[in-house]
């Protein structure tokens, strides 16, 4: 059996010159792959990567704006146009047929595996908390869809899964919504935080900024009132969730402190994609991309020793350990569910339900929001209330969900806020 490397050198490796990493419209635009066959880890593979390469754009266009040194802005040009033709070969791996809601199914099974594995491996106690907290309202988010992709397309969402997620309610999605300054975080700080801290925050960040984006461009394009109303409300919970994890950088990075660290974000996931891979025509893609990136890396870690007289690998680390991988984390979200579902924010912390202050910040921004009904809570009423017979195989695992979830609604404190507005009213 050939053992898988896990180190990588990213200083040291060799990558592909600039120069050559431009790509022609036929090159850059590869066949979809089977929505029926595909192994749904490349799947979360390919939905994972695009977020990285969005975000990556992103960033170099806002370090662009912000600077007036005619090299940076240079290379910025260069090597974010290497990153939107990435994105492309990327997000064209999808194929036509695979409809909204199904990819929707993708997205929250990548947002539910990631943050358990982040998690599970996340040396700092504080960060590894906050990912924990998001990772529940990711794994409820999941369950919410579920319903609505078997009341629109009649379709059981474990033909996306695979089994390797489950599909539960986590923390009720009705107690996501919070005054936004208490989604508010301590950050890190840059000359004591691990290296792998700061790749595993914006690697989620990445990945959350990404679900919220796909929501917003795509939750309209349904005629059913309540599958708009649902992305509209489990949008602005991503909304939260980008806040959220931005909030735990360290702000006082400099620009190319950030633009190394999204360089070097790129390599460690496109060689864990690389290693792990078992579609060997999208491995290929991961391996030429992850040699692009090594060049990116070292160009921006050049101009960082150039500008700052700081090594990349003083702030950064040199040898990376790669242990990541996608993979079923059911024993770890169930654990994490059993000791969490009850927490909720408090300023820079987490207190359970009970112990909240009578004046919690949350309780007057829940009684806004959720004063018309609740989406999330509703699509889980009519599909129980439909009592549909058994049929598929997956039916008995949704039944069994929404009467976790039934039972669940009158414990939230936003469902009670909602309902106590109404009799006000």
């Amino acid at each position: 059996m050939t053992t898988l490397p896990t180190t990588l050198d990213p200083w040291r490796e060799k990558g592909m010159p600039l120069e050559k990493q431009y790509r022609s419209w036929r090159q850059r635009v590869k066949a979809p792959y089977d929505k029926h066959d595909v192994d749904p880890f490349t799947r979360l593979r390919v939905i994972l990567m695009n977020g990285l390469e969005n975000e990556c754009w992103n960033w170099s266009h806002q370090f662009s704006r912000s600077t007036d040194n005619p090299q940076i802005k240079g290379l910025l040009a260069r090597t974010r146009m290497v990153e939107q033709q990435q994105q492309t070969t990327i997000n064209w791996l999808h194929p036509y047929d695979q409809s909204v809601l199904e990819s929707t199914i993708a997205y929250e099974q990548v947002a539910v595996e990631l943050t358990a594995y982040l998690a599970r491996c996340e040396p700092d106690p504080y960060v590894r908390e906050a990912m924990n907290f998001g990772l529940l309202e990711d794994f409820d988010h999941l369950y919410r869809y579920g319903e609505l992709l078997d009341y629109l397309e009649n379709k059981d969402p474990n033909t996306i899964l695979q089994g390797q997620t489950d599909i539960i309610p986590g923390r009720p999605t009705v107690d996501h919504h919070n005054d936004p300054e208490i989604v508010l975080r301590k950050h890190l700080e840059k000359n004591r935080a691990q290296p792998l801290s700061k790749l595993h925050i914006l690697t989620l960040l990445s990945a959350e900024q990404q679900t919220y984006l796909f929501y917003k461009e795509h939750g309209f394009q349904y005629g059913n009132r309540l599958a708009r109303e649902l992305y509209a409300e489990i949008s602005e919970v991503e909304e939260h969730h980008v806040t959220f994890y931005e909030s735990l950088l360290d702000p006082t990075e400099t620009y190319l402190e950030r633009q190394v660290q999204h360089e070097l974000m790129e390599v460690y996931n496109y060689f864990h994609c690389y290693t792990h891979e078992t579609d060997p025509r999208i491995k290929a893609v991961w391996e030429e991309f992850l040699a692009m990136e090594l060049t990116h890396l070292h160009l921006w870690g050049e101009q960082l020793q150039r500008y700052q007289g700081v090594d990349p690998q003083v702030l950064f680390g040199g040898t990376m350990q790669v242990d990541f991988k996608f993979q079923s984390n059911k024993e770890y979200v169930r654990h994490v569910l059993e000791r969490q579902r009850d927490l909720r924010l408090i300023e820079f912390g987490w207190a359970k339900k009970e112990d909240l202050p009578k004046d919690w910040a949350s309780l007057r921004y829940q009684a806004v929001v959720n004063a018309d009904g609740v989406p999330s809570e509703e699509i889980s009423r009519r599909q129980f209330q439909e009592r549909r017979p058994v049929e598929r195989p997956g039916d008995e695992l949704l039944e069994r969900a929404r009467t976790i979830a039934l039972d669940l609604s009158d414990q939230t404190t936003g469902a009670a806020v909602a309902k106590n507005g109404k009799e006000g009213a």
